[in-house]
């Protein structure tokens, strides 16, 4: 075998262990409680027990929504207000108490601007239906 072949059985060789180790991350078991991001986005964590990712057209075409607005929830803590109400990791929050979340209104303003012990209703895009979420700002 000349050098040529050689080199190229170096590149394949090396793009099957590249695709064998692609397939083994993407087919491992995921965490329930969490959805991994597209590494160029930051969650944003906010004092309800929930991380989000500001919902826009591209994240929720990559993830299948249904919907192209609102807080899609990547993370619930278990045991905070969220986790209690009933909150899941993949539904989209769309509004806070009536007001429609979204690029100029984002939820963790929203949350800020909350009084503590405020009740709170939110609209949630669960699947392929909408939930209302009913719980109690408890901090600031």
């Amino acid at each position: 075998m000349g050098k040529r072949g050689k080199v190229v059985l170096s590149v394949i060789a090396v793009i099957s262990v590249l695709v064998i180790t692609a397939l083994v991350f993407l087919l491992q078991d995921r965490d329930e409680n969490s959805i991994p991001a597209p590494a160029i986005l930051n969650s944003v964590t906010i004092d309800m027990g929930v991380s989000y990712l500001p919902v826009t057209p591209g994240l929720s075409e990559y993830y299948g929504l249904g919907v192209d607005s609102g807080a899609l929830v990547t993370e619930v803590a278990q045991d905070s207000i969220a986790d209690k109400a009933g909150l899941k990791v993949g539904d989209v929050i769309l509004a806070f108490n009536g007001t429609e979340v979204g690029e100029d209104v984002p939820l963790f303003g929203m949350m800020r601007e909350c009084p503590p012990g405020s009740p709170v209703t939110l609209e949630v895009w669960r699947g392929d239906s909408y939930q209302k979420v009913e719980l109690l700002h408890t901090s600031r």
